[in-house]
């Protein structure tokens, strides 16, 4: 592990670049409503996407299957990540990032604008020269309603019970 401040040597640099390019395409992938395989392919086999109250997803399958089952109900997506701290052990990283999340989701009574600030910590692993997420956990300081703003509403109604059931998660109505 790099302690901060310590300059990395020119391996440990191209492995960085690479898995910042990685979460690049996670990024890209998940704003796009497109890309389902591409994204779920961004995953070692057994990968864990850990996405906290919105559901744990086990394997590139059930990643793919949550990002079909998810988009319909999205009209945007964009996430904007920034300051990582990645450190490699040989084949094997782990990275910690911030979040900030814009996305507009789909309701019966009209489209709702949401705000949402986090982050993730990621195991990463190289596999055939290519580095994978091994396991994605998000975790949010807030989500809020844009429209209310983060003071008066810091963890907003993100997805209609519609939603929640197409994903198998549990629903408040």
């Amino acid at each position: 592990m790099t302690a901060a401040g310590i300059v990395p040597d020119l391996q440990e640099l191209q492995n960085i670049e690479a898995i910042k390019r990685l979460k690049a395409y996670y990024c890209l992938y998940a704003d796009s409503g497109q890309n389902a395989d591409e994204f779920a392919n961004l995953f070692t086999e057994d990968a864990v996407l850990d996405e906290g109250e919105d559901g744990v997803f086990e394997g590139r399958v059930a990643i793919a299957k949550m990002y079909r089952d998810l988009w319909p109900y999205l009209r945007l997506n964009q996430h904007f990540v920034m300051n990582p701290l990645i450190h490699v052990d040989g084949d094997k990283a782990t990275g910690r990032w911030r979040l900030i999340q814009y996305m507009t989701t789909i309701h019966p009574e009209g489209d709702r604008a949401h705000l949402a600030v986090g982050g993730y910590e990621e195991d990463y692993v190289k596999e055939n020269g290519v580095w994978r997420f091994q396991r994605v956990t998000a975790w949010v300081h807030f989500c809020c309603d844009a429209a209310e703003g983060w003071a008066t509403e810091p963890f907003a109604e993100l997805l209609p019970p519609e939603a929640l059931a197409a994903l198998g998660l549990p629903t408040t109505d």
